[in-house]
């Protein structure tokens, strides 16, 4: 099983984006980011947005 939250964060640290800069690309509040960050599971529709926000494919997200 993957950890989102875990994913994410590296995801965040690789590319070097902040929470708010991805809350706005996202369209999202920076507090909804930081929910995602702590969080083991999400839906797909989010993980496919967040890997298309930071540019990165869905299979190379969830191996970070």
């Amino acid at each position: 099983m993957i950890d989102f939250g875990k994913s994410l964060r590296q995801a965040q640290q690789v590319r070097n984006v902040n929470s708010s800069a991805l809350a706005k690309t996202l369209g999202v509040h920076r507090q909804q980011v930081n929910i995602w960050r702590n969080k083991k599971n999400c839906r797909l529709d989010t993980a496919v947005k967040v890997c298309v926000a930071l540019d990165y494919k869905l299979d190379e997200f969830i191996a970070l």
